[in-house]
């Protein structure tokens, strides 16, 4: 029974994350609380999203089964490349239960072209499930004050220069935003 509900879960998850996506942003009108919840690096170490200073940063939550997030990797490498000294930042986090090992993952990543990105796991989909996500791939954005900005659904070209450009008003956007709330209390 165990196997056979292991497949239907993957099967869905393929052919959900499969079909052709376009991105979809979703602003929240105001930053919301994010839940302290742990995700690993290679050595095990936990992290949190408070352990990152970023004016944004982008939690990209790919799985190595979703056509659209293997389609991303390339153009989020260089567009993290491309963003990294101007206040964004990017990390992926993937399901642990996707890997043999870390260095599965690395080969894995080395393939996709992403070799740049920073690549934690989520053990036991505990980071996923406690942010209410369930596909993938979905990019959570954190102001600098570790709350949620808001999320982008769906694959796209990240280093485009027009996204790169738009990330970058987006970025600014948030932080006038959190600057503009800090300043009314």
């Amino acid at each position: 029974m165990n196997k056979i509900f292991k497949f239907i879960t993957i099967l869905f998850v393929v052919c959900c994350c499969a079909a052709p996506a376009s991105a979809k942003l979703n602003m929240f009108p105001k930053a919301r609380y994010i839940p302290e919840l742990n995700f690993y690096d290679d050595n095990g170490k936990a992290y949190k999203l408070k352990d990152f200073n970023s004016e944004l940063l982008m939690v990209v939550l790919w799985s190595r089964t979703c056509g659209p997030c293997i389609k991303d990797m390339a153009h989020l490498d260089k567009f993290a490349q491309k963003v990294k000294d101007k206040g964004i930042r990017v990390i992926l986090i993937s399901p642990e239960s996707e890997w043999k090992s870390v260095e599965e993952r690395h080969i894995f990543m080395d393939r996709l072209l992403a070799s740049h990105l920073e690549s934690y796991v989520d053990k036991k989909a505990n980071f996923m499930k406690g942010m209410g996500i369930f596909i993938t791939p979905t990019v959570i954005l954190v102001n600098k004050k570790t709350q949620e900005a808001g999320q982008i659904t769906g694959s796209a070209k990240w280093d485009d220069s027009d996204m790169v450009q738009y990330m970058l008003k987006l970025k600014a956007k948030i932080s006038k935003e959190l600057d503009k709330g800090e300043s009314a209390n």
